[in-house]
């Protein structure tokens, strides 16, 4: 026989997990949909080139990637995508007369890394991206924060913090320390520093050798980790970094991007309790451009991000000559819910039905078959128990799977065209409702369960 076990890095997800998980997704789509965004989908497999061309992603990332290689096919010439952004970059250079800018769109799907799986962290998992095309504007930067922060809230993740930088600061200080060459090695090494620590950090920005680490001075990483170490904090960190660097051109238009976004973000109504910034923040893609975002859960902060992203005003530019500026994010669906499971944040349920009829023995199936279409009609989710089985164990099965409630209608209820409520967590009845207010009864019942929720 065939061992039924998946692959390293890879899982089979039960209705226990899929629910809240689908709840989520729903509720991600809903909030993208209301800022404008609009749904679309690229496929899994894109050309090789497409997913390696210049800038495309860090070589961490390329040294991830799954080659397809079907029987007869050339090798090396189709991949599993790594990203949904690159995708985006390749769908807009494609389409942008068709879509026109600005263009927002969101696209929900797995991506694939070869990376060593661990906790929150798969082989294959989702990604829930949004982004705008089109515009430079400081508006949809602090649009993508402020959706990070309703999309969040609205999933009732636990208290979170969205940290913001802008590597155009990060470019200045290199600029300043005739670093401007060796940008994207020493923002690689950088952004490890919540990882691997100063020393480890130091080390590496001093080590020159093939992969392209960057040889610098003992001075010169001292400034650069100096520099990311205070300058974490809220806005008014941002003043330290104006006398450091305020007289550098770069330096000084990401400094006044970060003082526009958080106005405009407690202007939408973003508390600054959810808000920091971190100078030392580069995130490690080397297509961003502008502000970069990175989320935490309070106390969490073992399992990384769980949304991140960026400006990358040149990544379209691999596929076409028109330059198309663009900002947007990705929520790690992923490790969100691992997170989320551990923190007991989920909830047990593994129903998409509120309502289970009882199968009852002796009664005419038709009778609850016709109860449940009813129902259904009015916008109540009905199980039917599939089987005359013990009135116990249909109420057991109802209780395990997380039903709210159960119809039971017995040959007597039959008789006189009366049906009973029977709350599973309490095993309370309501007896001798008439058959004529069905739906009032189902509704009432249901919305005196949601506010004890509600009080609990």
């Amino acid at each position: 026989m065939i061992d039924p076990r998946v692959a390293s890095g890879l899982r089979d997800l039960l209705p226990a997990e899929m629910i809240p998980r689908e709840r989520i997704l729903a509720t991600f789509r809903h909030t993208f949909s209301s800022y404008g965004f609009l749904p679309i989908e690229t496929p899994h497999i894109e050309r090789m080139e497409v997913l390696t061309g210049k800038g495309a992603g860090s070589d961490e990332v390329l040294r991830q990637i799954f080659e397809v290689t079907n029987k007869g096919g050339t090798p090396g010439e189709l991949a599993l995508r790594f990203d949904l952004t690159v995708p985006l970059a390749r769908f807009v250079a494609k389409h942008i007369e068709e879509v026109g800018i600005p263009f927002k769109r969101y696209a929900i799907g797995s991506v694939f890394r070869g990376e060593r799986p661990a906790k929150g962290r798969f082989r294959e998992f989702v990604q829930c991206d949004f982004d705008t095309i089109g515009t430079e504007s400081a508006l949809a930067d602090a649009e993508t924060a402020q959706i990070i922060h309703e999309s969040l809230k609205a999933a009732k993740v636990p208290p979170f913090t969205i940290t913001l930088n802008n590597r155009k600061i990060l470019d200045g200080l290199l600029e300043s320390l005739d670093l401007a060459g060796k940008t994207g090695a020493v923002l690689r090494s950088l952004d490890k520093l919540a990882k691997i620590g100063r020393d480890g950090v130091a080390a590496e920005l001093q080590r020159s050798d093939a992969e392209g680490n960057s040889g610098l001075s003992n001075d010169q990483a001292a400034r650069i980790l100096d520099f990311a170490e205070t300058g974490r904090g809220k806005v008014e960190v941002l003043a330290e970094a104006e006398k450091q660097l305020g007289t550098h051109p770069k330096a000084a238009e990401g400094i006044a991007n970060l003082r526009t976004v958080f106005d405009l973000l407690d202007a939408g109504g973003v508390s600054s309790d959810r808000l920091a910034i971190d100078l030392g923040l580069a995130r490690g893609l080397d297509y961003y451009t502008g502000i970069v975002y990175e989320t935490t859960v309070d106390g969490w902060e073992k399992f990384g991000s769980i949304a991140s992203g960026g400006r990358y005003d040149n990544l379209a530019s691999l596929f076409i000559s028109r330059r198309l500026p663009g900002v947007g994010a990705s929520i790690g669906l992923d490790r969100l819910m691992a997170l989320m499971g551990e923190a007991g944040c989920l909830g047990g349920t593994t129903a998409t039905a509120q309502v289970l009829i009882a199968n009852f023995p002796g009664t005419d199936p038709a009778v609850g078959f016709r109860m449940a279409a009813q129902l259904r009609k009015a916008g109540i989710g009905v199980e039917i128990y599939p089987e005359p089985a013990q009135i116990g164990k249909q109420m057991g099965y109802g209780s395990k799977h997380g039903h709210k409630l159960a119809i039971i209608v017995g040959p007597d209820e039959v008789a006189a065209q009366v049906f009973n409520i029977r709350y599973l967590a309490t095993r309370h009845e309501d007896k001798g409702l008439a058959w004529s207010v069905l739906e009032d009864s189902v509704q009432g019942a249901l919305q005196i369960l949601e506010q004890e929720d509600m009080r609990s």
